[in-house]
């Protein structure tokens, strides 16, 4: 009896590698599709800059990857439009080529999003969804995929949705979210906006992160004018919502810690100074 447990146990292991394996981000053929609500919190803001980061850090080369913004919910708020175009320009290149603005127009957004996977997914590679809002707009999309011939068994077992936020959750449609959970490979990982958890804490108070990063004497050029530029549209910025993080001149982009578990990046990047020294300031 002993034995047979053994052998039982062995075989669920194996599996469980095998499924991790199967979830890890392959940049020859996967591609991100990188949500961010902007509604009204500024830690999309900084979100945003620190994933530009880290898409323009040699590790990320030729990493495939279409952004949202306004990719929002069911929340009754306002939208940060002073951070596009110019914003996402500067972060992501040309709109409607690597990001579009759902605000702007969500059924033509949609249509952009759609027709970036399906190519991706056509030729088996995977789509790994960074759900830095709610998941109105993913469930939009996906319905466009498989509105244009997608498989539903193609979305089920090639779409990877992370998502942190049990806020996010609460505002998004619960029909929608209901069919992602249950039509997609969903991964709800721990709360990147609570402490004392398997997360990186990606938010501090201390001002000494922007000053590393806006500072003539950080080398990485790219990544000091990109926190320069995320700090004057938080500054500009102005709603019934405070950040206080940011607002005592601290940093929050706790809604990369969903960019940390798809990449996989562990200890490479699990607090605030990991991450500055390997994406913002090239200090390792």
């Amino acid at each position: 009896m002993k034995l047979k447990y053994i052998i039982l146990y062995l075989l669920l292991s194996i599996l469980g590698i095998n499924n991790t394996s199967a979830q890890e981000f392959n940049k020859n053929k996967d591609l991100l599709l990188a949500n961010f609500d902007l509604k009204p919190d500024e830690d999309d803001i900084m979100a945003a800059a620190a994933l530009a980061c880290m898409l323009k850090h040699e590790d990320f080369e030729d990493v495939k990857y279409y952004a949202v913004a306004g990719a929002y919910g069911d929340q009754n708020h306002i939208f940060i439009t002073s951070s596009v175009p110019d914003y996402f320009n500067k972060l992501f290149g040309s709109e409607n080529e690597n990001w579009t603005n759902a605000h702007n127009n969500w059924n033509a957004s949609v249509v952009r999003a759609k027709d970036k996977i399906l190519p991706v997914l056509n030729n088996g590679g995977k789509l790994f969804i960074q759900e830095a809002g709610q998941s109105n707009f993913t469930y939009d999309v996906l319905q466009a995929a498989i509105a244009g011939g997608m498989n539903l068994s193609t979305v089920q077992n090639n779409v990877v949705i992370v998502q942190h936020s049990k806020y996010n959750e609460k505002n998004t449609t619960p029909s929608e979210l209901e069919w992602l959970k249950q039509n997609t490979i969903y991964k709800k990982i721990d709360d990147g906006n609570t402490s004392d958890n398997e997360t990186p804490g990606y938010r501090s108070y201390d001002t000494k992160w922007l000053a590393l990063a806006k500072s003539t004497d950080n080398p990485n050029k790219v990544a000091r004018e990109i926190w320069s530029l995320a700090d004057e549209v938080c500054d500009a910025w102005e709603s019934t919502w405070t950040n206080k993080w940011i607002a005592a001149g601290g940093v929050d982009f706790s809604d990369c810690v969903e960019n940390w578990n798809i990449f996989n990046l562990g200890t490479e990047a699990n607090d605030i100074d990991s991450f500055w020294k390997k994406y913002v300031t090239n200090k390792q």
